[in-house]
């Protein structure tokens, strides 16, 4: 009896350390999966939670909460924080949670908000519904609206001095009684050495230049992190009628195009292929049942104009499981047709905001009102300009190029017309330029030019970022073809450029692929580290 009770004892013994064992092994587990923003991002829990370089021991929470009303033109202080801390929550609730009221978040006392957005719109409830039931909500790692205007933000914010929240209201506007959490995280006596801060802008278009230069989300300096944004459309036509022959359905024009570091040795170009698609739908996303996943989705989409579906769309993508990175810049559009376009996006920087759009007045970021392109818009960094010319078929003209001193913009090439182009952060879109053409331009080439003033003789370190075919000429010296690209990627060739002006001429083909990249960057810099930038002839 005595080695029985003994064995039973054992057995009961090491079911207790197994258990035991099983429960040390869940919770590290479950620690592992909640630690700090220093957690790798392997698993869905943790892909809201940017990777970012925090002190290990914060003081969790602290709470700020308030009510208030927001009346006149006077900036108010939701909160004014001291750091080193980060920003984990920011609840807002409350009636008329309108474009009349302007949300800034400043950090580090750099004077240019780092945020800048209508207050619904930066938590992703567009269209300017105000008023209790809104018609979707949103469930994402990153943004929560629910249904009584209850709007959440889990985007990280980190500081190093202080974070700043401000509300802006206008002089005649309805009161907003507002309500909101803010909960954060300090690190007292502790080293921070996060470099990277939260921003987000919203930007609008109404309507849209139709099949034309796309619609502006972003244009940033590096380094940097695209998270996400929010896309909103107001059908201003029938979807019926045909213009420049599409029918003028939202997301017959294209989709995503994402420029990033054109202007280096690693450039990189993400383009599209139909609107819904980039949100995970399909099919144009017509009669699309509105949902809402973890990081692409349509929350809302809704027939305004049943028999003559014109609609009104919401949409949203986070590059949390992708995530975008940008070493020196990235510029981003939307192809679009001629809508009411709408669009916050989030992104962290390591350098303070330089502003590429400015704040409409409320008026002006209402439904029903006008706001064109350019009205708002600042100027980008000036990264070059070229002469471009086509579509052609392939042909016999392939690398026939002008030659040194022989081009004059008002002189046909090939039947073509020359039209002046700006770089867009030092890459030049043949499909940007050459639409609508069908749904792409296939079995097409074109042919861009410029001119590079060096200061001296020197050899030159040129980049181009390309997929497919693409053939450089300097001055009058031998083509260069390069070897095909799958993917956008850059090559770099040594060419001798003399003292002065230099002709530069690129002839880039397709492939015959429809919807593929057809654009290239451009970088250039003398053996000494001189960057040229590309200048066209007067």
């Amino acid at each position: 009896m005595k080695q029985e009770r003994s064995a039973t004892t054992l057995f009961h013994h090491s079911v207790v350390v197994c258990i035991g064992l099983m429960l040390a092994v869940f919770i590290l587990e479950s620690n592992t999966l909640t630690t700090n923003a220093n957690t790798p991002q392997g698993d869905v829990t943790t892909f809201h939670r940017a990777d970012l370089n925090l002190p290990g021991n914060p003081v969790s929470y602290r709470m700020s909460r308030r009510h208030f009303n927001v009346t006149g033109s006077e900036p108010q202080v939701l909160a004014d924080l001291q750091g080193p801390g980060c920003i984990r929550r920011l609840w807002i609730a409350g009636n008329n949670v309108s474009r009349d009221v302007l949300i800034r978040i400043y950090f580090d006392g750099v004077e240019v908000p780092y945020v800048e957005a209508p207050l619904p719109d930066f938590f992703g409830l567009m269209h300017n519904y105000s008023h209790r039931p809104i018609p979707y909500t949103m469930n994402t790692p990153f943004l929560a609206i629910k249904p009584w205007i209850g709007l959440t933000s889990y985007f990280d914010m980190p500081f190093a001095e202080n974070a700043r929240i401000e509300l802006v209201g206008t002089e005649d506007q309805q009161t907003s009684t507002l309500y909101y959490y803010l909960e954060w995280q300090e690190f007292p006596g502790q080293e921070f050495n996060e470099t990277r801060r939260f921003a987000a802008r919203w930007r609008r278009e109404s309507p849209v230049q139709d099949m034309a230069d796309e619609f502006i989300i972003l244009d940033a300096d590096g380094p940097g992190q695209l998270l996400g944004f929010v896309y909103s459309v107001d059908m201003l036509h029938d979807q019926h009628h045909v213009q420049g022959g599409h029918r003028m359905r939202w997301s017959h024009a294209g989709a995503d195009n994402i420029y990033i570091d054109g202007q280096t040795h690693y450039p990189s170009y993400h383009r599209g292929l139909g609107g819904e698609d980039t949100f995970g739908t399909g099919f144009a996303g017509g009669d699309y049942p509105q949902q809402s996943s973890l990081f692409s989705d349509m929350p809302y989409y809704h027939q305004k104009v049943p028999e003559t579906r014109r609609q009104k769309i919401v949409a949203y993508r986070f590059f949390a499981p992708d995530p975008i990175h940008f070493r020196n810049s990235i510029h981003f559009r939307f192809a679009a047709r001629a809508h009411d376009v709408a669009a916050t996006v989030y992104w962290y920087t390591e350098t303070p905001v330089r502003p590429y759009y400015e704040m409409p007045p409320r008026d002006q970021r209402l439904p029903g009102s006008e706001v064109l392109r350019g009205e708002y818009d600042l100027p980008t960094k000036e990264t070059g300009e070229w002469w471009v010319t086509g579509p052609f078929p392939p042909g016999p003209f392939e690398h026939d190029l002008p030659s040194e001193g022989t081009l004059d913009p008002e002189v046909l090439f090939y039947g073509k017309e020359w039209q002046r182009y700006e770089s867009i952060r030092g890459f030049v879109d043949f499909n940007h330029i050459y639409r609508p053409y069908g749904r792409g331009v296939m079995h097409a080439t074109a042919v861009a030019l410029t001119t590079l003033d060096s200061p001296y003789n020197t050899t030159a370190r040129i980049t181009i970022g390309y997929k497919n075919i693409i053939a450089l000429q300097v001055n009058d010296q031998e083509v260069n073809e390069f070897i095909e690209h799958a993917h956008v990627r850059g090559h770099t060739v040594e060419i001798p450029l003399r003292e002065g002006e230099n002709v530069i001429s690129l002839w880039l083909s397709n492939n015959g692929r429809e919807w593929s990249p057809w654009a290239f960057s451009f970088h250039a810099e003398t053996e000494d580290g001189v960057v040229l930038t590309p200048r066209v002839k007067k």
